[in-house]
């Protein structure tokens, strides 16, 4: 493995112009060594030194080379393709740091496997965080851009791997690394997971073969489009006319490849230096801010301060513009209007004068700033809004737009601030971040129309931001704070200068309308009709349309029309051209889905789900019928059917963001439209083509895409809804609603998860019966959801339903034997049932398969809460070993395992080695998935644990009592998290000897002996009153707490919960000498020990600290 410097000089200088401006590094496959990948076998050219002008670039070229033929005989995919990873890492640091440019952007050219290694370099690099390995961070932070030329990032078809010759004869066809490069391979899988969250710092472009290479079988893609090039927002990407080998073969600086590569270099080497040199200052304060957090935490000091990414950067180096949406260039006017919102948000963040106004009783304070624009839906109040923004950005840190067209979509878009807050993924996170963050930001409420819904509660308490909202209904105007505007019809003057072609009349008949106005005048531009005769066919349609604009009032009926007329020719040449046809069909889905943020990517994604399924497609229009996953021809037909759309004005498409919305008028036009039976089959076509982009087995990697679907799911399900009471109707049906509430479910949204859940249960229930395994995997879900809203009862009635639905059902008569069905401990049945399955599934899938380890996770979890701690101790090693070889370390699967083995291992008293697991576990966990984010708040609880064992209870306090508001905003006061927290804080506060602040929090988590902690609860409110002298009092609710030990049997009976409740009675006894009551005690607990007086050291262990005051030397495990 070695460092080639191709350019001239070869040296750190380079070029006469001083020190090289950037690296650009490249890295080739495994079909042939370094440099014969990059040279022209008939020329002998090697267009990277021959070619390239990195002379007059001032940039330095450098090829790395590895071991291809040992990579490939691997029998270890994962961990050799992270040695080789590693090392490249290494090499690279090395080469530049004795060249002083450890700084220096860097573009990596990485063709086939070479961008595999590439992508796992880079996470590998941007994991080393620590002082004594932070110069391989560097690599991570210099890098701006990729190139990927024949990348197999899903994976390649076994026809193509069984064609790279010659190396593939000499590898046996149990190769693991052949597996690893297999379609939908678990390695790759892993790798986009770990390398997704990275993707969005560099600029990518994806190139792929457009030529097949010949084969002895026939000419095949070695790495088609959709591996190549997958389908994502903000990369570029392109086909070269040229085999798998050739496309990285240049003979002339004509080659049209070539000019390909020489642009996009010559770009990302333009941008570059300045972003980089932006880049490595964020991360240094980044750096700086975890190592000053770091010592603090030595120190023994409060525990750090929460802080997110953002944070850390400076208003002046940074902003935030989270507005996917641009203005119409045809938007004019309003600008005395315009004059009026900047007057009013004039003196930007001042305090208000509060004179004036009643509207400050309420939750909002004083100073926040609160525009509303109300006008007619058409009346160009959206426009309005985002001309306004973009003229003003640089008068603020952050802007963001919020669609306030249901309480739905409106939560859906707070919980979406994540990307830029990593608080959390949920609409409390979102409202806290900006109701907290002290930089200026401005925040639009898009379409608040519905009387129903309490806009305050979107609007953000805060005196650092403006908050600007459009609705059609009158009385948000109530709420407005600095000002409101009132849309009716545009000025005349001012409509009929929207285009010098306009004639009066025209403007007049439309009523001054901006919307009308505007499609108007590009039915005119596209000379669909000139402008002397488009009056004469705008009456026609309207009166054409007559009785479906019966309840529309004039103004709607004006826009309306509008549409109609181009919209009919794009019908009108349905017959003749396919792009108007799939622009026919695209509308009718539009129309059901969201009309904001609709990505491109989602026809991709479509088809890549149905790439080697049987999907029935008979239902789906012709643009989905033909699979086109696999052809090159799939993305420019959407684009042209898109094009078609937008240029008739009815659909926006942004080619660069790649993404397309609707006007809301335009988009319920679209709808309303449609005939009943026509509404019905276009409804259940949106729905079929949105659930099929669901994976069944919602990656890591998939969740941001899912969690766009939100909006456009909540849109059809209450289209649904509102269409039939009875829906779903059919096993199809509940099919698309189960995977509609599993992104509910994986997104926090537990009740609407809920809602849908319980409707496919029924449905099944009817249509295939309550033993069905359909039926009983929907009742698993329903059971999870139960348990995440904390209704206990709920969740354990139905996972009781299940099980015993499946009491007689099971695979062999070695089942029945294992465990009779009459048997009536379910602990020991359940425990039992884990055990066979583990072994079968060692026994038929072995030990690395991700279903096997799911297993043997979730026995080691049961084992440790049983109290069995050796044997889960060993589970939970064994699974984290096997884990760290599939997944980053940042993975969700394997943080479990990590915050469970350190809860074991806090369990057998070695606390040292469990702070660090779950003191890493928490940090990880804050920043992949938020601070707020439930696991996020789980850690912290397990933390505290630790902390309060090893004599930090201070700040085991100062912990739990900030997360408490989070856990009350994202989780509710009745949640198990809030339950886990007050215990915790309980026991914390206790070992500060802080009685009264532990009683008040007792007090009120005792009055439902419903609750499932209500014993534990009770147990520590007897330890914390006999510690401030009130022991007498706590007689009666030992003998609540021993009857419901012993006659229910809800806990173990030499338990130290029943067993400190027995020490607390004795001792009560013993000083007021009731020796039959003694006696009598000693019958109910045998296990006491009436010889000594313990003063209560079995609670001592669960709650607080010796009573000399000393620390127990080893914690009891708490189930």
């Amino acid at each position: 493995m070695s460092i080639r410097v191709l350019s001239k000089g070869g040296g750190s200088e380079g070029a006469s112009q001083g020190a090289p401006f950037v690296d650009i590094v490249a890295v080739h496959g495994l079909d042939e060594a370094n440099l014969e990948t990059w040279t022209d076998p008939r020329t002998n050219i090697l267009w990277l030194q021959d070619l390239f002008p990195h002379e007059q670039l001032n940039v330095r070229v450098l090829a790395y080379g590895y071991d291809a033929e040992s990579l490939r005989s691997s029998r270890d995919s994962t961990g050799q393709t992270l040695q080789y990873a590693t090392t490249l890492i290494a090499q690279l640091c090395a080469d530049r740091q004795l060249s002083h440019a450890l700084e220096r952007p860097i573009i990596f050219i990485c063709h086939g496997f070479g961008g595999i290694l590439v992508k796992r370099a880079l996470a590998f690099s941007s994991w080393s965080r620590s002082k004594n390995v932070e110069h391989r961070r560097s690599i991570y932070v210099s890098t701006y851009g990729i190139i990927f030329l024949g990348t197999p990032h899903n994976g390649m078809s076994n026809e193509a791997i069984q064609a790279q010759n010659p190396w593939i004869s000499k590898v046996t066809s149990s190769s693991q690394f052949q597996l690893s490069l297999q379609k939908h391979s678990e390695v790759l899988r892993n790798l986009t997971d770990q390398f997704a969250p990275l993707a969005k710092n560099f600029s990518i472009y994806y190139i792929w073969e457009q030529t097949k290479t010949s084969t002895a079988t026939g000419k095949i893609y070695i790495v088609d489009e959709h591996s190549a090039a997958p389908a994502q927002d903000n990369v570029d990407r392109s086909g070269i006319m040229a085999t798998h080998s050739g496309m990285v073969k240049f003979s002339s600086s004509e080659d049209a490849g070539y000019r390909v590569m020489l642009a996009t270099i010559c770009r990302f080497i333009k941008a570059a230096p300045d972003s980089i040199q932006l880049r490595w200052g964020n991360d240094k304060k980044l750096l700086v801010e975890e190592r000053r957090a770091e010592a603090e935490a030595l120190m023994g000091t409060p525990f750090p301060r929460r802080s997110s990414a953002v944070e850390v950067y400076s208003p002046e180096t940074i902003r935030l513009y989270a507005i996917t949406r641009r203005s119409s260039t045809y938007f004019t006017g309003r600008k005395s209007y315009a004059k009026i919102l900047n007057e009013s948000f004039r003196n930007p963040f001042g305090p208000l004068n509060r004179s004036g106004s009643d509207l400050f009783d309420g939750p909002r304070r004083p100073n926040q700033k609160i525009f509303v624009v109300c006008g007619l839906g058409g009346s160009g109040k959206s426009e309005f809004c985002l001309k306004y923004a973009e003229e003003n950005r640089s008068a603020y840190w952050g802007m963001f737009w919020i669609d306030a067209s249901s309480g739905e979509n409106a939560e859906s878009g707070f919980a979406s601030l994540n990307d830029y807050s990593f608080k959390g993924a949920t609409f409390a996170a979102g409202m806290h971040w900006l109701s907290t963050c002290s930089r200026p930001w401005l925040l639009v409420l898009d379409n608040a129309d519905d009387p129903e819904m309490d806009v305050t509660k979107y609007i953000p308490r805060s005196e650092n931001g403006h908050v600007l909202i459009t609705t059609r209904n009158p009385e948000v105007i109530d709420h407005a704070t600095v000002g409101h505007l009132e849309f009716q019809g545009m000025d005349p003057e001012e409509a009929i200068a929207k285009s010098k072609k306009f004639a009066k009349d025209i403007a007049s008949e439309l009523g001054y309308l901006a919307l009308a106005l505007r499609y108007a005048g590009m039915t005119i531009r596209r000379k669909t009709y000139s402008i002397d005769r488009y009056l004469h066919h705008y009456l026609g349609w309207r009166q054409t349309m007559g009785g479906s604009l019966d309840n529309k009032n004039s103004d709607e009926r004006n826009i309306i029309a509008t549409w109609e007329i181009p919209f009919q020719k794009i019908v009108a040449r349905m017959s003749q051209y396919l792009e108007y046809k799939d622009a026919v069909d695209i509308l009718h889905i539009f129309a059901f889905m969201h009309f904001e943020s609709i990505p491109e990517s989602i026809f991709q994604t479509f088809w890549n789900s149905i790439n080697g399924t049987e999907t029935d497609m008979a239902d789906y229009p012709d643009i989905f019928q033909n699979r086109l996953m696999s052809s090159e021809d799939a993305e420019p037909r959407v684009r042209r059917a898109l094009q078609v759309l937008r240029g008739h004005s009815i659909v926006d498409h942004d080619v660069t963001e790649k993404v397309c919305s609707l006007h809301p008028v335009i988009h319920k036009w679209a709808r309303s439209r449609l005939a009943p039976p026509e509404y019905e089959r276009w409804l259940g076509c949106t729905t079929a083509f949105l659930a099929q982009c669901i994976s069944p087995h919602l990656e890591a990697s998939g969740r941001e895409f899912r969690r766009n679907l939100l909006p456009h799911i909540e849109s059809c399900f209450k289209a649904l809804t509102a269409l039939s009471s009875s829906f779903p109707e059919t096993t199809k049906q509940a099919t698309e609603m189960d995977k509609f509430s599993s992104v509910y479910a994986e997104n926090g949204l537990w009740s609407r998860a809920q809602q849908l859940q319980l409707k496919v249960i029924e449905l099944r229930t009817k249509k295939l019966g309550w033993w069905h395994q359909d039926t009983l995997q929907a009742k698993r879900s329903l059971g999870h959801i139960y348990w995440n809203l904390f209704e206990v009862k709920s969740c354990i009635k139905i996972q009781y339903i299940i099980m015993m639905s499946r009491r007689f059902t099971r695979p062999s008569l070695a089942s029945f034997m294992l465990w009779p069905p009459w048997k009536p401990d379910y602990v020991e049945y359940c425990t039992a049932l884990s055990e066979y399955a583990v072994k079968g599934l060692l026994k038929h899938r072995g030990p690395d398969d991700p279903a096997t380890l799911s297993a043997m996770f979730n026995l080691g979890r049961t084992l440790l809460h049983l109290g069995d701690h050796e044997r889960s101790h060993r589970y939970l090693v064994l699974v984290l070993q096997k884990r760290k070889r599939f997944f980053g370390p940042n993975h969700p699967d394997k943080l479990m395992a990590r915050n469970e083995l350190g809860a074991s291992f806090r369990a057998l008293g070695r606390a040292s080695i469990a702070e660090s697991l779950i003191a890493n576990v928490l940090e990880a966990r804050k920043k992949t998935l938020g601070e707020e984010h439930a696991y996020t708040l789980w850690s912290v609880n397990e933390y505290s644990k630790i902390l309060c064992d090893r004599g930090h209870s201070e700040t085991a306090v100062y912990m739990l009592e900030g997360i408490i508001p989070t856990v009350i905003r994202t989780l509710g006061e009745k949640h198990v998290g809030m339950s886990m927290t007050k215990g915790n804080l309980v026991r914390a506060y206790s070992l500060e000897k802080r009685w009264d602040d532990a009683e008040r929090i007792l007090k009120e988590q005792i009055k439902d002996p419903d609750h499932p902690n209500w014993i534990s609860f009770m147990c520590g409110y007897i330890h914390v009153r006999t510690k401030m002298g009130k022991i007498k009092d706590t007689e009666d609710d030992c003998k609540k707490v021993l009857d419901a030990t012993l006659k229910q049997g809800k806990i173990p009976s030499d338990g130290p919960r029943a067993l400190g409740t027995a020490e607390t009675l004795l001792e009560i006894y013993q000083e007021e000498g009731r020796e039959d009551d003694i006696l009598a005690l000693k019958v109910r607990v045998p296990t006491l020990r009436i010889g000594c007086r313990t003063q209560g050291s079995q609670f001592s262990l669960l709650y607080g600290a010796n009573d000399d005051g000393r620390y127990p030397s080893r914690p009891r495990h708490v189930i």
